[in-house]
Parts: structure tokens; C-alpha cells; sequence
């Protein structure tokens, strides 16, 4: 009787598993698509002074990490904040004590004797922590389409992006790198749209100017290879009736020297 409630519920299991599944990959693709259009709308400058202040955020960042190390970083900015809140619980205390003519209170009372606030948010963690699982998933399986070539162009298009980087990367810092992709992510797509008329003919006449290109080359290699089919073919030909000339000659010749001369009385 439990062999048979174990069997029954397996197709049960089974099926919520798969719609689990598809309800998690569905909001994947939601999660994905939605920091794509929050990426989009940034590089485009639909709100400049959000745009400014990750730019600005983004190049500071690269700059005090490669004149800085993540050390000198954390505790520089320990360093000024204890400072500042140094001076300023002083001076808070100060004027209370001298101006006010009562008894001094902390400022910052209200943050620390509130034991039962969070600082920080377990909800907002895992909230965020599901969203970094999910973009990196979605990275892996495009790169996994990549390498396993799901598609030729993509794959070849990555592949010169990749090898371009890879050679470039060999003379030029990663930083200074990453800092021209993203100073070039927030400049391009808004020079983009400013001038869309003029930057889509001059990519239309370079197609057309490389896909004559590579008409011509794919014209070129076909006619040379088939003179070379046609030289190759010849070779043979000529190869092989030499060698059967050889064998006949040298069959005739053994059964020359195979028959018996006869003496004359």
C-alpha cells in the first residue's frame, strides 16, 4: 500500500518540480529583462542626473582603485567618518551644554538605543542576493550558447570581440580598459540617438561596402579553389597513368625474359 502511495505521488512531485522550474526560469528572464531596460535607460540619459551620478560613481571607483588599494579605501573612509561624527557629537554636545543651558544628549541616541530596528534589511538582502543568482545564471547560459556555438554569427562575432580584447589587453591596463567601455556605454547610445539618420546610412553604405567585400573574396577563394581542384585532379591523373606505364612496362619486361631461347645446330 505505500509502494503504491510512493508511485502516486511521484508524478505529483515530478510535475510541481518542472512548474517550479518554469516558474523560476520565467522570473529570471523577468529579473534579466528588467535590469537590462534599468542598463538602457541609464546609458541613454532618460534621467541625467541619475546617469551623471553612476558615471561619476563608476570612474571614481576605477580611479581610487588603481591609485588606492581596497584597504587604504575602507579604512580612509572610516577614517573621515569617525572624524566627522567625532566633531560633530562634540559640537552637537557643545552648544546643548553652553547655549541651550541643559543636559547634553547624544545625536545620535535614537539610532543606537533602538535595539529593535534592522540595520540591515534580511528581506532587501535576499531580495538582492536572488537578483546577482539570477544575472549570473543568465551570463552563464549566453556564454555556454557561445562557446557551444548555438548560433555561427554570434559565435564569430564574440569570437573577434574576444580575440580583439585578448591582444589589446596585452599592452593596454584592464582598468584603463574597463574605464573606455564604460565612459564609451554612457557616450555612444546617447551620440546614437542625437544623430540616428546620419549614423544608420553610414552603416548601411558599410554593409554594403563589406558584404560586396566579402562577396568578392568568397568569388576569389572559390575560383582558387577550383583551379586547384582542377591542378590537383590533373596531377593525379598524370601520377597515376605514369604509374601503370611503369607496371605494363615492367610486366612486359618479365615475361620477356621468361621465355626460353632456342639454340641453332
Amino acid at each position: 500500500m505505500a509502494i503504491e502511495d510512493q508511485s502516486e505521488s511521484t508524478p505529483l512531485t515530478s510535475a510541481s518540480t518542472r512548474t517550479y522550474e518554469k516558474s523560476t526560469h520565467g522570473q529570471r528572464n523577468e529579473t534579466t529583462r528588467r535590469i537590462e531596460a534599468q542598463v538602457l535607460r541609464l546609458c541613454k540619459w532618460e534621467n541625467p542626473i541619475r546617469s551623471a551620478i553612476v558615471l561619476s560613481g563608476l570612474v571614481a571607483s576605477i580611479i581610487l582603485t588603481q591609485r588606492y588599494s581596497l584597504l587604504q579605501i575602507i579604512t580612509g573612509t572610516l577614517t573621515i567618518a569617525i572624524s566627522i561624527n567625532f566633531l560633530y557629537v562634540l559640537g552637537t554636545q557643545f552648544t546643548q551644554t553652553v547655549i541651550s543651558d541643559r543636559p547634553s544628549t547624544h545625536p545620535w541616541s535614537n539610532v543606537l538605543n533602538n535595539q529593535d530596528a534592522d540595520l540591515l534589511n534580511k528581506d532587501s538582502a535576499v531580495h538582492y542576493s536572488s537578483i546577482v543568482v539570477d544575472v549570473a545564471e543568465t551570463v552563464a547560459r549566453a556564454v555556454t550558447r557561445i562557446v557551444l556555438i548555438e548560433d555561427r554569427k554570434t559565435s564569430l562575432k564574440w569570437l573577434a570581440i574576444f580575440f580583439t580584447t585578448w591582444r589589446i589587453s596585452a599592452y593596454v591596463p584592464s582598468r584603463i580598459l574597463i574605464l573606455i567601455f564604460i565612459i564609451s556605454a554612457f557616450i555612444f547610445p546617447r551620440l546614437y540617438i542625437s544623430n540616428k539618420d546620419l549614423i544608420d546610412a553610414r552603416l548601411q553604405q558599410g554593409q554594403a561596402i563589406l558584404n560586396s567585400q566579402l562577396q568578392r573574396t568568397q568569388e576569389f577563394a572559390n575560383s582558387k579553389l577550383s583551379a586547384a581542384r582542377e591542378a590537383t585532379k590533373s596531377y593525379v591523373d598524370k601520377t597515376k597513368s605514369a604509374v601503370e606505364s611503369k607496371t605494363n612496362t615492367s610486366i612486359n619486361t618479365s615475361t620477356t625474359s621468361a621465355v626460353p631461347v632456342q639454340k641453332l645446330d
